[in-house]
C-alpha cells in the first residue's frame, strides 16, 4: 500500500486557523471554535492527526462561512 504525500503547508494548528478566520471576518475566532467546525455534522473541517495535535485543513477552513451570533 502507498501513502500518500501529505503538504504540510495545506494543513494549520487550532490557533494558526484561528487567526486565518478573524483576519477573514474582522472578529475575534476562538480555538475552540475551530474544533467544533470539525465536529460538526455538515461540512465537517478535514483534520489530520500529527504527533498527537490536530490540524485543521486550509481549503476548508477558507471555504467555511461563520455567521455572526445573533444578539
Amino acid at each position: 500500500m502507498v501513502k500518500k504525500i501529505v503538504a504540510l503547508a495545506d494543513w494549520l494548528s487550532a490557533s494558526d486557523a484561528a487567526q486565518l478566520l478573524s483576519s477573514k471576518y474582522d472578529r475575534l475566532i476562538s480555538s475552540r471554535y475551530i474544533r467544533k467546525l470539525s465536529l460538526r455534522k455538515k461540512n465537517p473541517v478535514r483534520t489530520q492527526e500529527m504527533s498527537n495535535r490536530l490540524l485543521y485543513n486550509r481549503a476548508d477552513l477558507e471555504a467555511c462561512t461563520i455567521r455572526q451570533r445573533s444578539a
